[in-house]
Formats: C-alpha cells, sequence, structure tokens
C-alpha cells in the first residue's frame, strides 16, 4: 500500500507524506530532522545540558520560547527524567550536583486534577522527591505560587517570596510560616523592588533581605517597558514590523 500506486488507497499515505513535509521543513522542528543520520550523541548532549566539563559556564539556559507550545510539555518532561536518570546512574565519587532551575513553574506542575501534562508532573515531583539522595535540587519560580502543586510545594525546603498581593498567594504563604513569624506576612504587599522574605531551611530564623544589585553589564536581556518614555516620541524605524516579520518566520532572534 506505501507503494502510492492505487489513487484509491493512497490518499491517508499522502496525506502522511505531506504532514512529513511541512515538520521536516518548519525551522522550529530542525533539531529533528537537522541529519538523516542516526548516531548515538547522547553523551555530547549531556555534556553541554550539564556543563561537564565547566569551562568556566557553570549555568546551562534552555530557551523554550520558540518551542512549539504543543510540544514544550514534552520538552521539559524529557530534560527533567533525563537529568535525573543520569544523576541515579552516575559515579557516587564523580557525582556533580545539579540544581535545576524550572521557571513559570505553574504551567508545568499545576495543582488542579486534569490541567497540564502528567508525564511533566510525574518528572518533577520524582526529582522534588528523591533528587537529594542523587544530588539532584529542585528551585520552583512562579508569581502564582497557589497554582503550584501543593504535594511538589511540600518538598521544598525553603521558600523567598517577592512582593504580593494576591489573597490566594498570601494565604499559601502563611500556611508554610512558622509560628511567631506572622508578622512578615504584613510586610509582604508592601515590599519594595528587590526586597524579599526568606523562611525554611536556608536561613535559622525568618528574615527580610534586600537582595544586591547586578551590574548593567550582567542584567539579563529583559525588563518591563517604559511605557511612558516611549509614547512620548516616534522611536522605533519604519522596517519594525517587517523585520519583526521576517524574524518570526525565521524563528531567529
Amino acid at each position: 500500500m506505501g507503494t502510492l500506486n492505487k489513487a484509491d488507497s493512497s490518499v491517508p499515505f499522502m496525506r502522511l507524506l505531506s504532514r512529513l513535509d511541512s515538520l521536516t521543513s518548519d525551522r522550529r522542528y530542525s533539531f529533528m530532522f537537522s541529519s538523516m543520520m542516526v548516531r548515538d550523541i547522547l553523551p555530547e548532549v549531556m555534556s553541554r545540558i550539564l556543563r561537564i566539563p565547566v569551562n568556566g559556564k557553570p549555568i546551562s539556559i534552555i530557551d523554550l520560547s520558540g518551542v512549539p507550545a504543543e510540544i514544550t510539555d514534552v520538552v521539559v518532561s524529557v530534560l527533567c527524567r533525563t537529568i535525573f536518570d543520569f544523576a541515579v546512574w552516575g559515579q557516587k565519587k564523580q557525582q556533580v550536583p545539579v540544581l535545576l532551575v524550572c521557571e513559570e513553574a505553574h504551567r508545568y506542575i499545576p495543582d488542579r486534577l486534569g490541567i497540564g501534562f502528567e508525564p511533566t508532573k510525574r518528572a518533577i515531583a520524582q526529582i522534588a522527591k528523591e533528587g537529594r539522595k542523587y544530588g539532584v535540587s529542585l528551585c520552583l519560580i512562579s508569581q502564582r505560587p497557589s497554582e503550584l502543586s501543593m504535594s511538589i510545594l511540600s518538598q521544598c525546603a525553603t521558600l523567598v517570596a517577592l512582593r504580593m498581593s494576591n489573597e490566594r498567594d498570601l494565604a499559601f504563604v502563611r500556611s508554610a510560616l512558622p509560628e511567631g513569624s506572622s508578622g512578615l506576612m504584613e510586610v509582604l504587599p508592601a515590599l519594595r523592588s528587590q526586597e524579599a522574605v526568606i523562611f525554611g531551611e536556608a536561613v535559622t530564623v525568618p528574615v527580610r533581605v534586600l537582595l544586591n544589585s547586578l551590574p548593567p553589564e550582567h542584567l539579563p536581556r529583559s525588563g518591563s517597558a517604559s511605557f511612558s518614555t516611549t509614547w512620548q516620541g516616534e522611536a522605533t524605524s519604519e522596517d519594525l514590523v517587517s523585520q519583526t516579520v521576517l524574524h518570526w518566520r525565521q524563528q531567529n532572534r
């Protein structure tokens, strides 16, 4: 049937071929279809992900903003399971501790049942419950802690709370605070930028801190837009739209 000799029976196969052609020509999937040769590159991939050897670059940032939304959860699940399995099968004497930082964690481990990708939940939950034994730690970052899975959050030993005013989020932090530290709840809605409240195993007692300012060259390439300044003048060039559309189509920043 795959020879496509008969027109009446080849329609499903033609649709499949068309689908495969569109995927292979899509730049977003080029990491899967860039080569037709099959070879074992897992050691090379793990070396890049975990920075082994470090070579002065101890942090790997995996940018998923350009990954199609329908496979983002799959990528996160595979990454978490791969890192955990690598730690499990590593040599104890040569084990390299790993801290896995999950940004926008409420996307991957939501509290409500039936929401989110279940394999991703299981992979992150496994690291939260068993990772310490194998040198893998977990850091969850979210603007909505009340939407995170409570079973996974309960495994986190230290909490760093920035300014928040949502009552559900405040209730979550209140439940995690030790007795006698309720006074810190009053300052959470009034914290300034770079201020935080830290409590848990990382500190002896709950404490309010002011985070250090980074030098301009070390600041991340992100931030709030300056609306008032930009709106006062014509600050953009005429080819802004065409350049943006070009980068959009090429999936290139």
